[in-house]
């Protein structure tokens, strides 16, 4: 599936090395992810950031949404794309119930690669700039997965494959509202829809479902739910942590849109 992120050309490996005919080569890490992060000023997600990632999930307040994910990736698909995907959670739950799958998970953040490297026996890793251009070939990807993600509908018709599809999702206006007053996260911009159909030209939205859910978080929950997110470049970490005890178990709103796009 993995493209050159220079030319585009197809990826071959030799040892710990990927290389195009043109000549670009790029290292597998050692943690076992492709480095095709060429040339990128975005640092991503930081250790600390995609551990409590990890730690949020696994306590499975999202798992709605990823039971969602899954529902929208047609029975047939084959090749799977996660991108921005984090530590590549929603990717491992597409490969579990789609056992013919194979897939790449793709982040700009190291750690974030690091992780997803090892998340499923049949998921690679990779780490690339999805704000430059998509690492994949064209009409290699079967369905391409962005939660939560940035979103390029020109790159994503790219590499679709002819009846591939696009599982995006993206926050409603009360998804985690609760989390605003006290920690000052970032609302839903308003305009957010008609960004989002922007975006996703030539694509269009075939199937559209909803999850809501209002679980009761503890305080250590809380606390990785502000710092999981872009809050956690800036907010130091022991004060969400202070200001999280201090609230005490805290119920929250999730609600999300999981939209199905393709041609």
């Amino acid at each position: 599936m993995l493209a050159c992120p220079v030319c585009l050309e197809p990826l071959a490996r030799d040892g710990s090395v990927l290389a195009c005919a043109a000549g670009h080569a790029f290292d597998v890490a050692r943690q076992g992810y492709a480095a095709l992060a060429t040339g990128s000023t975005v640092p991503g997600d930081t250790t600390a950031m995609v551990r409590d990632r990890i730690d949020f999930l696994a306590a499975g307040h999202y798992r709605p949404i990823a039971e969602a994910v899954v529902a929208a990736v047609p029975e047939e698909a084959r090749w799977i794309a996660d991108l921005a995907s984090g530590p590549g959670a929603y990717l491992a739950a597409v490969l579990v119930a789609r056992p013919a799958a194979r897939g790449v998970a793709i982040d700009v953040s190291a750690a974030a690669a690091r992780a997803a490297a090892g998340v499923h026996p049949r998921g690679a890793a990779a780490r690339a700039d999805l704000r430059r251009r998509v690492p994949l070939r064209g009409a290699s990807v079967d369905a391409a997965l962005v939660v939560f993600g940035p979103r390029d509908g020109a790159e994503l018709d790219r590499v679709l494959a002819p009846d591939g599809v696009v599982v995006v999702v993206v926050p409603e206006p009360e998804h985690l509202a609760e989390l605003r007053e006290p920690f000052g996260t970032l609302a839903v911009a308003p305009d957010k829809e008609r960004r989002l159909a922007d975006r996703m030209r030539p694509l269009r939205v075939v199937q559209e479902a909803r999850v809501t859910a209002h679980p009761v978080l503890p305080p250590a929950d809380v606390a990785r739910a502000v710092l999981m997110g872009p809050n956690g470049h800036h907010l130091a970490a022991y004060a969400v942590r202070e200001s999280a005890a201090a609230l005490g178990p805290l119920p929250i709103t999730i609600a999300v849109r999981v939209l199905r796009f393709a041609r």
